[in-house]
């Protein structure tokens, strides 16, 4: 049956020479992620967030550090939620944990970097950022 496996080979190397190009030119243009997607900066919805600390708490490897304010009325605010991309393993247990539905990954998947400061990443001061933008 030597001849029936090159034609069975033959056939489909033909189908792909001829079938539709699945290239994508990288930097100018992007992949669109999936919504399961883990991976890039966690995006925090500050107005969503009631400072619970519930996903420092379960994320194993201590990649969140958050700082929580008190205000007068004794209502907790979230001051900074630091992320380090460095230490997470993007087992997506702090969203898994959030019951506020205040976190999200990015569709970003460019992360590398030369320097491990470029790895920290403040939440809060993001989502005030882009705040600010918007306005």
């Amino acid at each position: 049956m030597w001849g029936k496996g090159l034609v069975t080979g033959l056939r489909v190397t033909w189908r792909h020479f001829f079938g539709k190009k699945e290239t994508v030119y990288y930097p100018e243009e992007k992949l669109p992620m999936t919504e399961r997607f883990r991976g890039g900066h966690l995006v925090l919805d500050v107005e969503k967030c009631k400072a619970c600390t519930i996903c420092a708490i379960n994320c194993p490897n201590a990649a969140l550090k958050l700082q929580v304010e008190v205000d007068e009325n004794k209502k907790r605010h979230i001051a900074a939620y630091v992320h380090d991309i460095g230490r997470c393993m993007y087992c997506d247990l702090c969203l898994e944990g959030c019951n506020f539905g205040a976190l999200a990954w990015d569709k970003n998947y460019e992360g590398a970097s030369y320097f491990k400061e470029d790895f920290i990443y403040d939440a809060v001061e993001e989502a005030r950022n882009r705040r600010n933008e918007d306005e």
